[in-house]
């Protein structure tokens, strides 16, 4: 299968390991035009011959059954745009837009049921199995670190849409009930966010919080189970409670959760980047995967980002937008 592909950058070497690996030829690449970062990019994946220096409307008018399109977010619409044109399938990297007016023009797009959102960790077999964990289970209460190296209101966005995504797949679209945020007038931004939030089924505590030493995690609270995935690539399992007395070296009585087993993410490719291309295979050939993110679920998400945010605290940043604070 004939593939365009209009990127690379760092995350673009990923992509091509699982294209290859799933039967997908890439016939073009591209990204802005004689852009050489792509061109040493090409070179070093043997596709000096692909490249196209007119870039990537070059490669969306070559000859080609999908596309994949992995850029900076801030150049997503345009291409996608452009992409959709031609009927053919696209996989486009998450979370597609920051701008929820620009989502909401792709989605009102004629062709817009050919995107396939790259939201990968939907793909991690740690994700998946807490799904139907979660699915079998009487609900219960979960807990949901995201933290981040990058500060306030670009690092709640750019890794927490993977987790409020990955959240939302697990355990079901969610209703906001009440939030505290802690805004950093100093800098025109937000220093955390703390959300309750649920369905018929859960009660969530969502933990927001920038340039912490922690990972990001979800901990399910269920039956007389609790599930750990932290990092994402890891899954353990807890059922009951050993009491250690207390020693010479450590005097207290320590309750530690039994951990019953574990789940590690395979790394023979990027976590959730080979079973995503799979997926995104049968999506070419009619066959939809219900683990995909549609456009319309991306949208979804991105809503939610936003609602975790409040306009309102935008509005008392001495006159900043969402565009100042993502650059």
């Amino acid at each position: 299968m004939k593939i365009g592909f209009i990127g690379g950058g760092p995350i673009s070497d990923f992509h091509v390991e699982a294209l290859k690996n799933n039967g997908f030829k890439i016939t073009a690449i591209g990204s802005r035009p004689n852009s050489s970062s792509c061109l040493n990019f090409a070179n070093n994946n043997n596709l000096q011959k692909e490249y196209c220096s007119g870039g990537w409307e070059e490669v969306v008018d070559k000859e080609v059954d999908a596309y994949c399109i992995c850029v900076d977010v801030t150049a997503t619409h345009e291409i996608l745009l452009k992409a959709l044109e031609k009927s053919k399938p696209i996989l486009v990297e998450k979370p597609i837009a920051w701008d929820y007016k620009k989502l909401k023009e792709i989605i009102k797009h004629k062709n817009s049921s050919n995107i396939f959102v790259g939201y990968n960790r939907r793909y991690y077999q740690t994700t998946q199995t807490l799904k139907r964990e979660c699915e079998l289970s009487n609900g219960g209460t979960i807990y949901v670190n995201i933290p981040d190296t990058e500060l306030g209101i670009k690092g709640i966005l750019v890794n927490g849409c993977h987790m409020i995504d990955t959240l939302r797949f697990i355990c079901g679209d969610l209703n906001i009930i009440g939030k505290v945020i802690r805004p950093n007038k100093s800098i025109n931004d937000i220093e955390s966010i703390t959300a309750l939030c649920e369905n018929k089924k859960w009660k969530v505590m969502i933990n927001a919080h920038n340039l912490i030493p922690a990972n990001f995690g979800i901990t399910v609270n269920s039956d007389d189970n609790v599930f750990e995935l932290k990092p994402i690539e890891k899954l353990t399992f807890y059922n009951g409670i050993e009491v250690i007395e207390p020693t010479v070296e450590e005097p207290i009585r320590r309750y530690v959760p039994k951990q019953q087993k574990k789940i590690v993410e395979t790394t023979e490719f990027k976590p959730g980047f080979n079973n995503m291309y799979k997926s995104f295979k049968d999506f070419c050939n009619k066959n939809q995967d219900e683990n995909l993110c549609s456009v319309e679920e991306a949208k979804e998400t991105l809503e939610f980002c936003w609602k975790l945010i409040d306009g309102e605290i935008l509005n008392n940043f001495n006159g900043f937008s969402s565009e100042d604070l993502l650059r």
